[in-house]
């Protein structure tokens, strides 16, 4: 999986990868769940993501932008988890989680 895809995949924590197993018969991501990321075209993602947090069961929700793709995943743990990805002025983005 993240051969094909070059910058800011971390398998292990991804849930995109949901119930795939790795050539070694080992779960790629042992969250499990599975993930999506997704843009509505004409809305603010930040309402979207925060309609998300406030009516919808999930485990974590990563939000980069009013106009960029948020990436929601859903899993046995069930954290809630609510991430703003920040962009830094020298381009590095920092995670942090929202109360």
């Amino acid at each position: 999986m993240g051969k094909h895809i070059k910058k800011r995949v971390a398998p292990k924590l991804d849930q995109h990868a949901a119930y795939e197993l790795n050539s070694k018969k080992n779960l790629i991501c042992p969250r499990l769940g599975a993930a999506v990321d997704f843009i509505v075209d004409d809305e603010n993602m930040r309402e979207v993501a925060d309609w998300i947090a406030e009516n919808m069961p999930y485990d974590r929700l990563y939000f980069y932008g009013e106009d960029r793709p948020i990436h929601v995943s859903y899993g046995p743990d069930n954290k809630k988890e609510y991430v703003d990805m920040l962009l830094t002025k020298t381009g590095i983005i920092i995670p942090k989680i929202k109360k």
